[in-house]
């Protein structure tokens, strides 16, 4: 009890005899220590709020030292006054010990904060980075617009191409079975008249027949090609159960030209919710190209599946003779054959027409062969939940 008198009371004449009691000159310095400790007192509790506010600022720390070295000061103000009318002057001089080192250590780490200080912008340089900025968005918003517009127009030019693929097609096959009609006429006025012709004209007319064939086969395939982007309007309509399994031996059937050619299902496939008929129009087509272009008159047709997350990654691959890596590219390209016409009749469109469906539906077909080494055709084909996405994107453009 007599240390705590010691230190809060002292023995010490108190500081207001210094003033000697005079009323005016005792309460200027009390009000002024008084109002100094509740701004001391009032300025830490703000920066602790902002602390708890904000907690991500780069300068928490140096706060925390504010707060302690101001509400020190503040205690040495009330102090001040407690030894206005007692003399405890080791309690004062403790507490401003305690002020000094917490003063120190404020400075110190204000002083290694320099650098960071110096790399804060300036308000003029966080205008110029604005100004910067809101010009990159306008450029910005420039090239957008042109975009947008480019991408209009090549939307309005894929349609009138794809109208005008159609058209060209469709109208081109009137004269083409006039021509066809008008070249039966004359076979079958030469054979009534019972004129022998040569060799060289006989195969000449063989000729026109093939290439009136194979000119109908091209306006067959580029008015299928056209109607790629024509997805049907309901999906729910549209969409149906499809067994792999069944479609691939019906398909096989259908476009196999060589008794001696089989198919292989190395695993079951899957049964699948998805629009058929463009996936019937895949797997046809790679079922022909792997028979047309096979070196051979017997041969093994191969096809597997492997689900991925939202694709089904088929893969069909034959025993043929393969093409090398330099031209994979190209035969997915439209009208690229690497045979003559003469020698397999085709239009050059069919794997452009495999890979222009694949990438409709939002998938990826890839190529692995070499000559020599048969070859293989991986695709992509989304499964229902993914088809329906699809389906919706490509309905709104």
């Amino acid at each position: 009890m007599d240390v705590l008198k010691q230190v809060f009371l002292g023995d010490f004449m108190p500081h207001g005899m210094c003033y000697m009691w005079k009323p005016g000159l005792l309460w200027l310095h009390v009000s002024s220590d008084s109002l100094i400790f509740l701004a001391y007192t009032s300025i830490p509790i703000t920066l602790l709020y902002i602390l708890k506010r904000r907690q991500d600022l780069f300068f928490s720390k140096i706060m925390a030292l504010f707060v302690a070295f101001v509400l020190l000061c503040g205690f040495t103000h009330a102090i001040a006054i407690w030894n206005v009318w007692n003399g405890a002057y080791w309690f004062s001089g403790a507490v401003k010990s305690i002020t000094a080192l917490v003063s120190v250590a404020t400075a110190i780490a204000l002083y290694k904060l320099i650098p960071a200080l110096d790399a804060i912008p300036t308000v003029h340089d966080l205008q110029h980075q604005i100004a910067l900025r809101n010009n990159k968005e306008k450029e910005l918003q420039t090239q957008q617009q042109l975009l947008e517009r480019y991408s209009t127009e090549l939307i309005r030019s894929n349609q009138e191409l794809t109208q005008f693929a159609y058209v060209a097609s469709h109208d081109l096959k009137s004269p083409l079975r006039g021509i066809r009609q008008l070249n039966t006429f004359i076979k079958e006025d030469l054979e009534n008249a019972q004129i022998d012709l040569p060799e060289s004209v006989q195969q000449h007319m063989k000729l026109v027949d093939t290439r009136i064939n194979r000119m109908n086969k091209l306006l067959d395939d580029l008015l299928e090609y056209s109607r790629v982007d024509n997805i049907e309007n309901d999906i729910e309509e549209s969409i149906e159960i499809v067994d792999c399994n069944h479609l691939t031996q019906d398909l096989f059937e259908l476009v196999n030209s060589k008794p001696n050619f089989k198919l292989s299902l190395s695993d079951p496939l899957p049964t699948v919710l998805t629009l058929k008929t463009p996936l019937t129009t895949v797997f046809r087509n790679l079922f022909d190209n792997a028979i047309k272009h096979h070196d051979k008159d017997q041969g093994v047709i191969d096809v597997k599946v492997e689900e991925q997350d939202n694709y089904y990654l088929f893969t069909v691959s034959d025993d043929g003779p393969g093409v090398a890596p330099d031209y994979h590219e190209k035969i997915l390209a439209l009208f690229k054959t690497l045979k003559p016409r003469d020698q397999v009749e085709g239009s050059g469109m069919g794997l452009a027409m495999i890979k222009k469906i694949i990438t409709r539906f939002g998938g990826n077909i890839n190529i692995n062969s070499d000559l020599g080494k048969g070859m293989s055709f991986s695709f992509q084909w989304p499964k229902e939940t993914l088809v329906r996405q699809v389906f919706s994107l490509n309905t709104t453009q």
